[in-house]
């Protein structure tokens, strides 16, 4: 959600970056694991998801920058 004081911008800008540091440290969590079965299935499932948020927040992120 949008913090007070803070643009539309602000916040893409914000959401991007949070998705950044969550993709790298899930990155991190599937590096670290040693079995490969369904736990290691089911991190790189969120691994897609959350690269797909990611995407989404760069689009978000590209469409007000090109309005601004």
């Amino acid at each position: 959600m949008i913090e007070r004081g803070e643009s539309p911008l602000d916040l893409a800008n914000r959401l991007v970056t949070e998705a950044e540091q969550r993709r790298a440290k899930q990155i991190d969590l599937i590096d670290e694991l040693r079995e490969d079965g369904e736990v290691l299935v089911h991190a790189r499932q969120v691994l897609t998801e959350i690269e797909r948020t990611l995407t989404v927040a760069r689009v978000f992120q590209s469409v007000l920058r090109s309005l601004g």
